[in-house]
Formats: C-alpha cells, sequence, structure tokens
C-alpha cells in the first residue's frame, strides 16, 4: 500500500468515523447497511455523507491532499482534514478558522 493510498484510506476512515458520532450525538438516524465498504479517494473524486448532509472533495492545495467539507446548499461552515490538523472555517472567511484541532 503506497503512501497516497494508506492517507486516502485514512482520510476516508476519520471523515466517516466523523460522521457516525455526529450522527450518534444528534440522534440523526445511520444509513442501514448490510456491508462496510471502503473507497480509495482520488484527486477530485467527491464523497457524500447524506447523514450529515455533507459533500466532501478530496483536493489538493499547496500539494498537501486535503479533504474538504461542505454542505452543497446553505452551508455555514467548511471543513479541511489534513493528516494532522482539521480545520474549521466560516464560509466567506478564508483567512481565519472557527475551530482548528487534531483528528
Amino acid at each position: 500500500m503506497n503512501m497516497s493510498t494508506r492517507f486516502s484510506f485514512g482520510l476516508l476512515t476519520a471523515v466517516a468515523a466523523a460522521g457516525f458520532a455526529t450522527g450518534a450525538m444528534t440522534g440523526l438516524q445511520g444509513a442501514h447497511a448490510s456491508a462496510t465498504r471502503v473507497y480509495t479517494l482520488r484527486a477530485g473524486d467527491k464523497v457524500k455523507i447524506p447523514t450529515i448532509k455533507q459533500v466532501c472533495e478530496l483536493t489538493a492545495e499547496g500539494g498537501a491532499p486535503d479533504l474538504l467539507c461542505e454542505r452543497p446548499s446553505n452551508a455555514h461552515h467548511q471543513v479541511t482534514i489534513f493528516r494532522d490538523t482539521i480545520l474549521v472555517w466560516t464560509v466567506g472567511n478564508p483567512d481565519h478558522a472557527a475551530w482548528s484541532g487534531r483528528p
């Protein structure tokens, strides 16, 4: 497994875990699935997480791959997930993160 595949797998795992945790904490009904699926994302690929109404796209800003997530309509915040940092931005204010933390 090469470095980019491990990174993509790690990002997808982190987003899925965050989605399931958010759904469990807010009482949202989770998706009923019979099997777990793992997907490898490449630059430009998008993934939709219906439980938390988010669409995420794997991008590379400045050569560092990241996962950018936001609601497709009426977005208030954008979430950028890097290998070692998670940043939450208020839409329209990309200069100052509203929140940051570690995965």
